[in-house]
Order: structure tokens, then sequence, then C-alpha cells
């Protein structure tokens, strides 16, 4: 007699390339933090003409010496990871991005002799065709004051970009020179939170008569920051929230509702994170334990804390 499928088959797996337990955790802790850091007014409006602390303006925009494109093609703002997200439950909202000045003068993304798009990971503007580099490129605009990261989108060998907020450093203007010569796609910012998953987690039986666990998974968050304050702050913002529960959405099914496109622009009628929650729930997942694990100096300049969370999720 043929054994039944039931018995040859793995439990709570359907494809081998659906995102399981611990990657739909850190997709949906990083999109939570990106939403609950808006929520609490964490971004800043670059608009013109107002000015850094220090002097210099966030608005205006550098060109970047990228081998993929032509030089004059892509220009980036001082702060990467712009906001998309609207709707924020805040007493203001982020500037949405209405188009580019070039000389002053205002172009939307169809215009056409400068049609251009946006990548907002990177906080670009990427012209289809480029454009003189003396040009005076400025964009009104906003962006993330505390950046996050998934762990293995942040890799260690990375660097960490100091100073990304004094806009009056005379390099700054610099293409291919200064504090800003490494590619986006390679800069952290701070201050910023790294998610990571890590491989420490514990089981507990649900309930009699079934296979359902409590599982109960280890998350880091580390935190790297250019004050005490910031990084104190961050730290006591993460580990300050035991026993909250939070809704995650799943990572499989909401596929088609991916906010920007392959070219970090912002689609048409993006689903905002709570209505992800609503359209593709997956499961609750509650803060279970949370414990401060490290808090260093590691100079002047760079303050680092990791902050340890237990987190318990039913899986039946």
């Amino acid at each position: 007699m043929a054994a039944s499928s039931d018995y040859t088959k793995f439990n709570n797996v359907t494809q081998i390339g659906q995102s399981l337990l611990m990657s739909q955790l850190e997709s949906n802790l990083k999109t939570y933090l990106d939403w609950a850091f808006l929520a609490v007014g964490g971004f800043s409006n670059a608009e013109t003409p107002a000015s850094g602390a220090y002097g210099g303006t966030f608005d205006r925009l550098r060109p970047v010496q990228d081998l993929n494109y032509t030089n004059g093609q892509v220009w980036e703002g001082p702060r990467k990871d712009w906001v998309w997200e609207t709707g924020v439950e805040y007493t203001s909202q982020p500037t949405n991005i209405s188009g580019v000045y070039i000389g002053g003068t205002l172009y939307g993304t169809g215009d056409a002799t400068y049609g251009h798009h946006y990548n907002y990971p990177l906080g670009r503007v990427v012209f289809d065709s480029a454009i003189s580099t003396n040009s005076t490129v400025q964009l009104e605009h906003s962006y993330r004051n505390v950046q996050v990261y998934i762990a293995d989108q942040a890799p260690w060998w990375d660097e960490l970009q100091y100073d990304s907020f004094r806009v009056d450093d005379s390099t700054l203007l610099n293409a291919g020179s200064g504090n800003w010569q490494i590619l986006g796609n390679h800069r952290v910012q701070m201050p910023a939170v790294v998610v990571e998953a890590v491989p420490r987690r514990t089981f507990k039986p649900y309930e009699m008569g079934n296979v359902g666990q409590y599982v109960y998974q280890d998350v880091l968050f580390h935190i790297l920051a250019e004050s005490r304050w910031f990084r104190n702050n961050l730290v006591d913002t993460l580990s300050l929230q035991p026993d909250r529960t939070l809704w995650m959405f799943d990572v499989n099914t909401a596929t088609g509702l991916y906010p920007l496109d392959f070219r970090g622009m912002r689609v048409t009628n993006p689903t905002m994170y709570p209505d992800l929650l609503t359209i593709h729930p997956y499961k609750k997942v509650r803060y279970y334990n949370t414990v401060v694990s490290e808090m260093a100096t590691r100079s002047s300049r760079l303050y680092e804390g990791t902050v340890r969370v237990t987190f318990e999720i039913v899986v039946t």
C-alpha cells in the first residue's frame, strides 16, 4: 500500500522559491520600521531654498560618475533613501516629488527634452539623456532621517558615510571625489538600523492534537550613529517595545504590489504598508523579549548599539 502524500512532503512549505519565516520576518520588520519612523516625524523635507544647519542646501543635486550611465545622466541628493510613502500619520507630510528643476525651471518626468525617472532608495534622478554636468539641478523631496536595511542589503564591506548631513561640504558637487565619491549602493548613511535574523530559535507546543508550535526567533537590530544621543534614542526606541503585537503581510502573495519598480521608481498608486497588512495578511508576531546586548563607542564619530529581540510567532 502506498504511503499517504502527507508523509512524503514538508510541512509549511509549498514551493522551494517561497519566502519562509525568517525572510518574511526580516522583510516585514524593515517595512514596519520604515513606516513607524515616518509616523514619528523621521523624515526631512528638502525644499527650495531651505538650507542646511551649516549652510548649503539639500535640494541641490550633484552629478554622479556611474559607469552604467553617461556622465550627466545621474544626479543624486546628499541623503539617499527618499520617502515615497503618502498618508503618513503625522502632523506634517513628506514632500511629494512633482518634477526636477534645471536652471530654475521645473520639468516633469515625461518632458520631451528632460525626461527622467527617480530612484528613491539611492536618492537619484536619472535622465533619459545626459545633460551638462555644469547644470544647476534641484529637487524638492523628502529623505529618511533613519535608514533601515536588511542584513544582506548592507554587506559589511560597504562603506559608512560620515557627515552626510553636511551639505556645506565643498566636495558635495564634485563628481568622482570627496565624501560622496562612493556610489550610493555601496554607502550606508547614518543613523541606520540593520535588521538581522540570527540562528537562535526555540519552540514550544501550541496546543494538543496538532503540530502547531510557538516559534521564538531572535532578531538583532544593529544601530549605527554619528552621535551618542541618536544611538541612545534608537536603542531606547527599539528596546522599549516588549509585548507589542505586530501584524505581518505575506511577502509571497504581495509580489504584484511592490511600491517601487526595477528602477527604484514609485509605481502608480503604490500600496502603503497598512493596506498590505489588510490585503495580504500573514501572521501576527509579538515582541516577546528585548535585551540591549551591546553599546560601543568606536570613535568620537561612530556609536554602535545592538538590541536583541525575541519574536513569538504561532506556526500551525
